[in-house]
Formats: structure tokens, sequence, C-alpha cells
């Protein structure tokens, strides 16, 4: 499967899980979560979608070995994100954690980046 397609996959994945986090939030009164919440929506649903798109409209991109880096870094980033974010919205102090995902979300953007720059001129 191409990166393109999974990234639009992931994204839909992303986007299910956090309307169900949402909803289990808003019936349990847990609102302290919701900016883990907004993480899972954002970071995981919207840029997955938008970097699903990006691959799709500039092909060229997928031709680089680094694109499968670039999808495994993000999705793994966005993982350890959200797990940080809601270790600490749950009052832990997993500081670290949301750290590190955050640090390997940023390269995985700067990394696609790249690729558009680099990769993403047409010929």
């Amino acid at each position: 499967m191409k990166v393109d397609r999974l990234y639009i996959l992931c994204g839909f994945v992303w986007v299910v899980a956090a309307m169900v986090f949402g909803f289990y939030l808003g019936a349990a009164e847990q609102l302290q979560y919701s900016n883990t919440h907004a993480h899972a929506a954002l970071v995981g649903f919207v840029l997955s979608i938008l970097f699903g798109l990006i691959f799709r409209c500039w092909p060229r991109l997928l031709e680089s070995r680094l694109a499968p880096v670039q999808f495994g870094l993000y999705q793994v980033g966005t993982v350890v994100l959200i797990a940080g974010k809601y270790s600490i919205d749950g009052g832990n102090s997993a500081i670290m954690l949301a750290v590190l995902g955050a640090t390997i979300t940023i390269a995985a953007t700067a990394l696609m980046g790249w690729l558009f720059v680099f990769h993403g001129e047409d010929r």
C-alpha cells in the first residue's frame, strides 16, 4: 500500500479514535483530557490526512525511499505524543514521554517539508 493511502487510512483511524474518546470524555465528565482529545484530532487526524493529500498531489514524493520512513516516524511520534499528553492530563508527570513524542513528530514534519522541497517538483 502506498504512503499516501496509508496516511489517509491512518487519518480515519485517528478521527474515529478521537471521536470515540471525545464521546467517552463527555459521557464520563472527564474533561481534564480534552487537550489529549484535541491533539489526537489535530495531530493524528488533520495532519495525517493533509500529509496523505500532499503525497497524492505530488506523486514524485512517493518515489523517495524516505517517504515510508517519514510516515512511520510521524505515526510513532504521534502515538507517543498522545500517550504522554494523556498521562499529563491525568495528573502524572510523564512530561518526557510527551517531549519525546513531540520531538519525533516535529522531526517527521520537518522531513516532510524536506521531501516536498527537494522531491516535490514535477518534471
